[in-house]
């Protein structure tokens, strides 16, 4: 599946270098084709969601203390600049990174 990743740039009101359309590109046409999967799926005799939970029916938000940075790294294998990295089929392998 073929897309125009500079319309999508535009249109999402962001600026992308040379490099960063030809990175993107194919990752953006591996996401839209994983996607498209789901359109080959039989949901006729799926019944439509016809419940909505509302606000009220939510636990109440109770703020706990968060895990320190180091603690959550322990058990990301790839991380950098404090950030975890995320790799899987739609996103390349490691490798690519």
């Amino acid at each position: 599946m073929k897309i125009d990743i500079k319309h999508i740039a535009k249109l999402s009101s962001i600026s992308l270098t040379k490099n960063e359309e030809e990175k993107f590109t194919p990752q953006m046409e591996t996401i839209l084709e994983s996607a498209s999967v789901l359109q080959e799926i039989d949901t006729s005799k799926v019944q439509p969601m016809k419940e909505r939970i509302s606000f009220e029916e939510l636990r109440e938000d109770i703020p706990e203390k968060s895990l320190k940075q180091e603690d959550v790294f322990k058990n990301a294998p790839h991380h950098e600049d404090g950030y975890i990295k995320v790799y899987g089929e739609i996103f390349g392998g490691i490798e690519e990174s």
